[in-house]
């Protein structure tokens, strides 16, 4: 940004009629700037400023000598009362001066690295470019014809918006790195859902110059989220490659196939959304974004593990009841968007149904295991973390063929605003979804067992003595006992291992051929639409200019 300070104004009428001392003082002032001894000039000029003090002429170019020195607040102080003249030179030359050193304040924030600011500092700059922008704009109301305020005001205007590119694009790719695939699959999940939100919004405004900028703005959004489809898809790739090993069997690359395929269609949405924006075909636009956001959820619901789906699943049928409840109280739900409303009830249902083939999936990679001894915490505590999850694979494959049909009736009656008839079936799904969660021992009690444990262990230790000399005859005899089934452990686990590999396998197969036949259903759904569209497309579309 090479934006500089304004020069000097010349010795002002009011200084000529002064005492000589204060003539002397000012002229002198002068001589010292343009030597460049900006010290001498700041002390000239405030000499004369003490026998003028109300003068804001002499203020100025005290004010100049001082920002000669990069002393910012102080030259602040006195352009501000210099801008208070009646001079409209002074008042003009005072705003600009004031508009430079915001600038000169918001490299300094910056360094000699822009890019790498913090987002406290991109604020902060963002602040002064804006205090900038105003005092150049108050320039050139008192004067027109100020050629550098107008051009500071441009140069400003394409180097914000260059860093703020920059810094979105570093903002990217350091969600990307730090992200994992659920957590990234959920960004830009929600990124779309207020892409979508924003849009309906618009959709029910008027035209006008700030809509149509909203409008552009949302479309460029858009086209940037669409980019991130090449990320997600290196993301899934990575996921399926480690679950799958060194090689990728056929299931394996099929399922892969299949989601690279959602992905490509997510993105094929996201940019005809952007493409409906750019023309202000706002409702074509919304109904992309929702083919968007039915993709990405396809991804999740065939990646996400038991845990996340289980709890997405509850979270999201947590808000769903509380939000019928709170219509069926208030008897109106004219300001709900009951469509959006109706869709993540049929997720809740999609994810539901995911659920048996996952916890069987978990229930095959668990490890056979016996209760440990009591006086062993750790071993105890992962023991009954184990137990725990157990348990709930079993409930889920019990439970969540009643939830599927349960939320299925609910979206139903969602659809046809029904707050009355969705309500039990939404609660009664939610108890059933809490209820498979797995379930962990109570504080206290763990509390009992460390104090029983405690005590078992004192006990034990004042019999360490006698026990040991037993252990050491006992332990000569178990030596054979247990490198005898050790062998017979390890055929036992290699024949284990072989069912659980079978078993995975069939498991990967059959969520592949659910997958592939979602894809295939989703792609005739997608040509369908692709017909209607390029129909709409070859109406004509006016295109509103605001310049």
């Amino acid at each position: 940004m090479l934006i500089a300070l304004s020069v000097l104004i010349a010795i002002p009428a009011d200084v000529e009629s002064a005492p000589s001392s204060v003539r002397r003082q000012v002229r002198e002032g002068l001589r010292q700037h343009s030597a460049g001894d900006f010290e001498a000039a700041a002390k000239s000029f405030g000499k004369a400023a003490g026998q003028l003090p109300e003068d804001p002429r002499v203020a100025y170019d005290q004010a100049c000598a001082l920002a000669a020195q990069r002393k910012r607040p102080e030259a602040t102080s006195l352009f501000q009362r210099a801008a208070s003249s009646r001079d409209a030179g002074v008042v003009a030359s005072s705003h600009y001066n004031l508009g430079s050193l915001a600038v000169d304040e918001a490299r300094e924030l910056l360094g000699e690295q822009p890019a790498d600011a913090d987002p406290e500092t991109r604020e902060q700059v963002g602040k002064l470019i804006g205090q900038a922008v105003a005092h150049y704009r108050d320039c050139l109301r008192g004067n027109p014809e100020h050629v550098a305020a107008r051009k500071n005001l441009e140069v400003l205007r394409l180097w914000l918006k260059h860093m703020q590119d920059v810094w979105a694009r570093r903002d990217r790719e350091k969600r990307r790195e730090e992200m994992d695939l659920l957590q990234f699959l959920e960004w830009m999940t929600n990124e779309e859902r207020v892409f979508e939100a924003t849009a309906k919004t618009l959709d029910q405004l008027n035209s006008s110059p700030r809509q149509r900028q909203a409008i552009r703005q949302t479309e460029q959004a858009q086209r940037m989220l669409a980019e991130e489809v090449e990320p997600l898809q290196r993301k899934l790739d990575a996921a399926v490659r480690d679950a799958a090993g060194d090689t990728l069997d056929q299931a394996s690359n099929n399922a892969l196939a299949a989601l690279n395929k959602l992905a490509l269609q997510a993105r094929s949405s996201m940019f005809r959304a952007a493409d409906d924006l750019a023309v202000r075909s706002v409702p074509s636009a919304i109904e992309a974004q929702g083919e968007a956001i039915e993709s990405l959820n396809d991804i999740y619901s065939s990646v996400a593990p038991f845990e996340s789906t289980l709890q997405k699943a509850t979270t999201t049928q947590s808000q769903l009841l509380e939000t019928s409840k709170a219509v069926e109280e208030d008897e109106g739900s004219d300001a709900l968007d009951v469509a959006l409303l109706a869709r993540d009830q049929r997720f809740v249902s999609g994810w539901a149904e995911t659920l048996p083939a996952k916890a069987q999936m978990g229930l095959s990679q668990l490890p056979q295991t016996v209760e440990p001894p009591a006086d062993n915490e750790e071993a105890q505590q992962a023991y009954q973390q184990q137990q725990a999850m157990k348990e709930s694979y079993e409930k889920a494959i019990e439970l969540a063929p009643k939830v599927v049909e349960l939320t299925k009736a609910a979206t139903d009656h969602v659809t046809n605003v029904e707050w009355t008839k969705a309500i039990p079936e939404q609660e009664e799904a939610l108890k059933l979804l809490e209820e498979m969660a797995p379930k962990t021992p109570p504080q206290d009690q763990n509390d009992d067992q460390d104090q029983d444990g405690e005590q078992k262990k004192n006990e034990q230790q004042e019999n360490k003595d006698q026990q040991d000399q037993d252990d050491q005859k006992k332990n000569s005899q178990d030596d054979q006992q247990k490198q005898d089934q050790q062998k017979k452990d390890e055929k036992k686990n290699g024949e284990q291992d072989q069912q659980q590999e079978k078993r995975e396998q069939q498991l990967s197969r059959q969520q592949a051929e659910a997958l592939l036949r979602k894809v295939r259903q989703r792609e005739r759904d997608h040509r369908e639409r692709e017909k209607k569209l390029r129909a709409l497309l070859q109406e004509a579309v006016p295109v509103d200019r605001d310049w």
